[in-house]
């Protein structure tokens, strides 16, 4: 006999664990369905996550203001996303801090995330991890089972309402949930690369997935809109900064070959000399939003640029520091004990390099000389003037471009996934498709998370909201667990 739920959760990200807990906690019978065989998903790899006006913030005197920061969502979204959801969502993110914290998170405080950066960004022990470790554990505490290597394939839909799922276990059988809700948290479909290439015009596979991509093919999207539900947000994704190319087995290194890793990536985002295959200056440098920076790439041939620096900036690096710090990884004025032995292995791997003389440095990378020079010198002379009448770099980091030997590494943009696909109002109610209001709603059907579009218009908002990904998990998972349990009360 098939048992039947008050709410079904699928994925146990920060959605998913977040929906569960808060119907558990009003007294309702749960399960989470996770695909993997481990809880968390992408939200296990996360440093940090959006708040406004949160108790850590107020402990540190950092004052952001949520009526500011919803103006400045939706100004950077040129209103074209769902004003009382992103409302929603910022107005639950102090609270969430505080319900994470009650249930486990030991946070380390809100550092910025770069030079000039709002503080919004509140980071964990053991980055993503520490939540969704702790909260299993309060999953074990509330009695909330969580079935491993369960793939959600087809909702049930009886008399027009949710009524459980239909589902493959690991071994390919046919398994059948009943239950009055269904919550999808099952992530986006960054691993769909034909949906990738369909919806989104990434790039792929010059785009380089970021961690925590595994099994994020699209289900619950997919199953939504069989069900009926109303596209929205399918073309948006996280873009990030220029990553440094690993093959596996760099991962798996040595703790101390790790550092230099680090160090690599630290050296790539330093606000240097940036150009492009051509050889060519495109971007402000001193713009250190990463989805800027990653949307800038996605318009440049091969969507690569080159980070170079001269033998001063080098001996600046090791003698001063960085001047924009990895978060929490590599912050602002860590000094890299040697520049070279840093980067030896993008070296190895033909991904960066030292050369005595622009024409070697051409001749290694593939740029055009006479445009790689007229670059420099046109940059050369903005750092002289102390002022970039072609970009308006901050004079802060213009560092002339000059003393050989010089040093370049090559970048790649990344994305860590897909931000929407389902159609949600500010409760989470998934929308039909075929409401022309958008006041019609899948009865029991809920989504959050980044399977759930509306809360990004062209790109990730890395400029006044740092860590919203996260947080749209955690706070969207609350509220769609809030209104799974009013609509079962209800019932």
């Amino acid at each position: 006999m098939t048992e039947e739920y008050d709410l079904i959760a699928i994925g146990s990200g920060g959605a998913g664990l977040s929906a569960a807990i808060t119907a558990a906690e009003a007294g309702k019978k749960v399960v989470i369905l996770e695909r993997l065989r481990v809880v968390g998903g992408a939200s296990n790899f996360a440093k940090g996550l959006f708040a406004a006006q949160s108790h850590i913030q107020k402990q540190e005197g950092v004052d952001i203001d949520p009526d500011k920061v919803f103006l400045q969502h939706m100004e950077y979204t040129s209103y074209l996303t769902n004003a009382r959801l992103v409302r929603a969502i910022i107005d639950k993110s102090a609270d969430t801090i505080q319900w994470l914290d009650d249930r486990g998170t030991e946070f380390l405080g809100v550092p910025p995330l770069y030079p000039y950066a709002p503080r919004t960004w509140h980071t964990t022990k053991l980055e993503g991890r520490g939540i969704t470790k702790g909260l299993q554990k309060h999953c074990e505490k509330l009695g909330v089972p969580i079935h491993f290597q369960i793939r959600a394939k087809k909702l049930i839909i009886e008399g027009g309402k949710v009524a459980g799922l239909i589902c493959d276990d690991k071994e390919g059988n046919t398994v059948t949930y009943r239950s009055k809700t269904v919550v999808i948290g099952s992530g986006g479909f960054a691993n769909d690369f034909d949906m990738m290439r369909k919806y989104t015009k990434c790039g792929e596979p010059t785009v380089q997935m970021a961690f925590g991509q595994v099994g994020k093919e699209g289900d619950g999207v997919k199953m939504a809109w069989e069900a009926g539900a109303a596209e929205e947000g399918v073309s948006v994704i996280q873009r990030g900064l220029a990553g440094v190319m690993k093959k596996k087995e760099v991962l798996k290194e040595a703790p101390k070959k790790s550092q230099f890793d680090k160090h690599i990536t630290a050296i790539l985002k330093q606000p240097t000399f940036w150009v492009n295959a051509n050889g060519e200056r495109f971007f402000n440098e001193s713009e250190f939003s990463f989805a800027h920076i990653g949307n800038a790439m996605s318009k440049q041939p091969y969507q690569i640029l080159f980070n170079m620096f001269d033998d001063d900036y080098r001996k600046f690096m090791e003698t001063e520091g960085i001047q924009v710090g990895l978060g929490v990884f590599a912050p602002t004025g860590t000094k890299i004990p040697n520049v070279v032995e840093a980067i030896q292995s993008s070296i190895d791997r033909d991904e960066a390099w030292v050369c005595n003389t622009l024409e070697e440095l051409c001749e290694k990378t593939g740029q055009n000389l006479e445009v790689l020079k007229a670059s420099m010198d046109e940059y050369n002379d903005s750092c002289d003037k102390g002022h970039d009448a072609l970009f308006a770099k901050s004079s802060e980091f213009m560092k002339p471009f000059r003393k050989a030997p010089f040093y370049a590494i090559k970048g790649h943009p990344t994305h860590v996934g897909s931000l929407g696909g389902i159609k949600i109002n500010h409760k989470c109610e998934v929308i039909k498709k075929s409401s022309k209001t958008f006041l019609d709603v899948i009865p029991g059907l809920y989504a959050a998370g980044n399977v759930a579009g509306g809360m990004y218009s062209e790109s990730y908002d890395a400029s006044h909201t740092l860590g919203l990904t996260l947080a749209f998990a955690y706070n969207s998972g609350r509220i769609a667990g809030e209104t799974a349990v009013a609509y079962v009360n209800k019932k």
